[in-house]
């Protein structure tokens, strides 16, 4: 998941936890790729709205407060959380010279949790094995919060392809920021170790927010509904991995959309 913007008034925070209770469900690990917060009303912040601002954070210390109001939502879950940096977050490190990730990974992780603290991309190498044996499979994710604007009309698939072009050894790649969804298989040929060649995908996936538009929260005015956005969709992506001895390992994206 990405761009969850949790403080805003415009968080969908049920649809939010509901996920977290599954993700606790199937003891799967959690990835909140950038813009977990929304963090936009700091008083020297020139997008700053007061009528955007929840009355609980309306206090001298709201960086502080955003920290502890996440943390006590994220450790309801037993879940491992591996979180990135986003824009929003970036753009608080710049301007008040705190990263609020790094400190809600600390609040978590002392609270009892479990939560890895990321910067604005990475890769994650999973390996697949069973208890007995020696047949091991691996897959490799890359994962970026994402770039541009909200490309109504290609929804950022344009990046997928040029991902795939200096991204070669990813199976799945992850992209948020602009609140679109997709799941794509690019297809590609691929060598065997005996010579044989073989298809598979590498799968793109874009994760959009849980944040609501403004002509849905009801604003009248403001910077929302004077883009005049067109609806985007709320949720994350679940991705299954089926683990086959002896023919690898199947990857299935999932979006689980309100």
């Amino acid at each position: 998941m990405s761009d969850v913007h949790f403080d805003s008034i415009k968080c969908d925070v049920a649809l939010f936890e509901q996920h977290l209770a599954m993700a606790e469900s199937l003891n799967a690990p959690v990835l909140i790729a950038g813009d977990l917060f929304d963090a936009m009303q700091g008083h020297d912040d020139p997008r700053r709205s007061l009528e955007e601002l929840k009355h609980e954070y309306k206090h001298d210390n709201y960086l502080d407060l955003l920290v502890l109001d996440v943390a006590k939502t994220l450790l309801k879950y037993k879940v491992t959380y591996i979180i990135g940096m986003g824009n929003h977050e970036s753009k608080v490190q710049e301007k008040m010279n705190t990263n609020l990730t790094e400190r809600l990974c600390y609040a978590v992780n002392t609270g009892g949790g479990h939560s890895y603290s990321m910067g604005y991309w990475g890769f994650i190498r999973f390996s697949f094995k069973y208890k007995k044996g020696t047949s091991v499979w691996k897959k490799i994710m890359y994962w970026h919060h994402g770039l541009g604007g909200n490309s109504p009309v290609t929804k950022g698939v344009i990046d997928s392809n040029r991902q795939a072009v200096y991204l070669p050894e990813a199976d799945i790649v992850v992209n948020g920021h602009n609140h679109q969804q997709y799941t794509l298989p690019i297809p590609r040929y691929k060598l065997a170790n005996n010579g044989v060649p073989y298809q598979e995908n590498q799968w793109h996936v874009r994760t959009p927010s849980y944040k609501m538009s403004g002509l849905l929260a009801g604003d009248r005015t403001g910077f929302d509904v004077e883009k005049h956005p067109a609806p985007a969709p709320r949720g994350c992506v679940r991705i299954d991995w089926h683990f086959e001895k002896n023919d690898g390992v199947r990857i299935t994206p999932i979006a689980l959309l309100l």
